[in-house]
Formats: C-alpha cells, structure tokens, sequence
C-alpha cells in the first residue's frame, strides 16, 4: 500500500472513531398525561416534566396535562411518568384509567381500582 493510501486509511479511520463516540442530539418528546374515572371524584397525581417531579393534591377527575420531556421512552428521570393516588375513596370495581401519550400513541395505560396505579414511558403498550 502506497504512503497515501495508508493515510488515507489512518484519515477514515479517525473520522469514524469520531462519529461512534459522538452523542447524537434528540428533540424532546411531547407527552400528554391522563386520570379518568367515572366513579372517583379526585386523586393526587405525581409526574415527571422535563426532569423534575412534580405534585399536585386533590386534582379533580378526569385530568390531562401536555408536558416535554427529554426522552419518553428513557427510564431514567428523562422519561416519562405518572403516579396516581387514591386510596381515599378506593373501592372494589371503582376503577380509575392511568394513560401516558405520545401524539396519538398510548405509551403506557394502567386500570386498577386498588386506590392507586402508575404509568411509565417505557412500559411496553400490548397491541
């Protein structure tokens, strides 16, 4: 192999060392939360919103709440999550539905009616 060629090989090396240790940007991912419930009045809902937790008492049902996070599908505290608490007015087949969206898709969806419930972006969806 010629001196060239062997720089040329030593050049398209280092530029594809370069491209694999490189981070890749992402957009952020838009994620909707949801409570509903036709037989609970009220829970108090925990979420993740752009990192940070956040949490409110006595939110009247049903809920939804539009929020960015950095990776929906992350399980670290990028992601998305919700958490949802009831157990004042817990009772048996008093059900509530949990759901996390990405655009129109379901991400996560929990139905329980043990007084509380909770919902990650990296749950896998059953189709």
């Amino acid at each position: 192999m010629t001196r060239i060629g062997v720089l040329m090989m030593s050049i398209v090396c280092a530029v594809c060392a370069t491209l694999a240790t490189t981070p890749v940007a992402r957009a952020a991912d838009t994620v909707t939360y949801e409570v509903v419930s036709e037989l609970i009045p009220m829970a108090n809902v925990e979420y993740l919103d752009g990192g940070q937790r956040q949490a409110l008492q006595a939110v009247q049902l049903p809920w939804r709440f539009t929020v960015t996070v950095p990776d929906a599908a992350s399980p670290t505290s990028n992601g998305a999550e919700l958490r949802v608490d009831w157990r004042p007015y817990r009772w048996p087949t008093k059900w509530v539905t949990v759901r996390i969206y990405r655009g129109a898709r379901v991400l996560c969806e929990s139905i329980l009616d043990i007084g509380d419930a909770t919902c990650y972006g990296t749950t896998p969806q059953l189709a």
